[in-house]
């Protein structure tokens, strides 16, 4: 018998690839993407509208964020210092919760003492500043046109032309920034806490819980990157969010610390020196600390332009104690709590600052300097990761422009890129 022919296999219309259906995922979501920028930026008011009620709804619970994360540097240090010489391994939960009980005490009291003793004192120095403007309005003037008889030989007819142009702009800009936008804001920052205080306690009982808990989140969020990544990688991202969040919660912390030093300290000697207005020049001393380099001369001028009209001698007295106050700040204090937390080079601040400053105003200009300093350490670790896999050292000892340069990889540039890098 003849065998039957074998019919030749059809080719099938549609054969799957991987490669393409990998394409064809990459593409879909990348036009996905680009019309989801697309769409939020096209319609930028209604985008942010929609971003503010998200944030409104997940008020509480940023707040509680916010709230833990200034909370548990406090909770460690008072459980430290209470019971880990007694009962480091023993009872941990009921120690842990006495620790918590106390930051919170100590947090809220300090809340409760500045809007019952501080608030309403900045509010009357503001307010008695705004009444006797006029005062020192012309106090300005004469102080101004005596310098004609102390001085006959000098030829002063521009300064008192540029005084007489600048200083009634200068005034009323005061005068109107302190009447509708100090004084208003105090006022409803007083209201809307009060309309905020459900939200307030309730961001106060989550942040409880998140601290109380905050092993078992990071537990939790642990298991999600396990699930997801390799576990080389996970270890990898553990140590870089690690030291991400120490380098940011150390300068945040520490330099609201070094800051609170020195407003208290302002305080404490302008009272003992009988200068006026010592309660709010110390407050805005204290603030613009937080501000980098540049925030000891923003918080003097204030301070320094105040007191030259009322009494140039106090001026001058208070210039003196400020430059003493910011020499002891530099030499002593701030290296004693801050240290060198950010490693950042003295060009990387002002960039930050000057960058931070531009997009969000003064608190930019405190935060531009943890996110840099935050963004500089991922650089580097990024950099030394490639330079590794080229085999390449990262101060370059084993390339040829090392070898031939005149300028080699000097040792502070080694010390600075070991702090930079702590877990390599």
């Amino acid at each position: 018998m003849d065998e039957p022919k074998k019919q030749p296999k059809r080719k099938k219309r549609f054969e799957s690839n991987n490669t393409y259906f990998t394409i064809s995922i990459y593409a879909i979501a990348t036009f996905a993407i680009c019309l989801l920028i697309f769409r939020f930026t096209n319609n930028w008011q209604s985008t942010k509208s929609q971003i503010g009620q998200i944030l409104s709804v997940f008020s509480p619970f940023l707040l509680a964020f916010l709230i833990a994360y200034f909370i548990n540097p406090m909770v460690k240090h008072i459980d430290n210092f209470l019971f880990q010489r007694t009962l480091k391994h023993k009872f941990e939960r009921g120690h842990l919760l006495l620790s918590m009980i106390l930051a919170y005490v100590i947090a809220i009291g300090a809340i409760i003492l500045v809007f019952i003793f501080i608030v309403p004192q900045i509010i009357t120095s503001i307010s008695q500043l705004i009444r006797i403007s006029p005062t020192l309005y012309q106090n300005a003037l004469d102080m101004l046109y005596s310098l004609d008889e102390r001085f006959p030989s000098l030829d002063l007819s521009f300064i008192y032309q540029t005084a007489e142009d600048v200083m009634p702009d200068l005034f009323n800009f005061f005068r109107t920034f302190m009447s509708e936008t100090v004084l208003p804001f105090l006022y409803s920052a007083g209201l809307s806490i009060i309309s905020w205080f459900i939200n307030i306690i309730l961001a106060f009982v989550i942040s409880c819980y998140l601290l109380f808990s905050k092993q078992k989140l990071i537990k939790s969020l642990k298991r999600v990157a396990y699930a997801i990544f390799p576990e080389d990688i996970c270890l990898t991202l553990f140590d870089t969010l690690k030291d991400c969040n120490q380098i940011f919660s150390q300068y945040i912390i520490g330099k609201t610390l070094d800051s609170t030093i020195i407003g208290i300290l302002c305080l404490a000697c302008m009272t003992i020196l009988r200068l006026p207005y010592a309660l709010i020049i110390s407050l805005i001393v204290g603030i613009t600390n937080m501000i980098p380099y540049f925030g000891p001369f923003i918080g003097a001028i204030p301070g320094i332009l105040i007191l030259l009209i009322i009494s140039p001698k106090s001026s001058l007295i208070f210039a003196v104690l400020i430059l003493a106050i910011q020499q002891l700040d530099g030499s002593v204090i701030g290296p004693k709590i801050l240290g060198k937390s950010t490693g950042l080079q003295p060009i990387s601040i002002i960039f930050a600052i000057t960058v931070g400053g531009a997009l969000a105003g003064p608190l930019g200009m405190f935060l531009g300097v943890p996110i840099v300093a935050v963004l500089t350490f991922l650089i580097n670790k990024l950099l030394n990761y490639i330079l590794k896999k080229k085999h390449i050292e990262p101060d370059l000892s084993n390339t040829k422009d090392y070898q031939t340069s005149e300028i080699l990889a000097d040792d502070p540039f080694i010390d600075e890129f070991e702090e930079s890098n702590p877990n390599d």
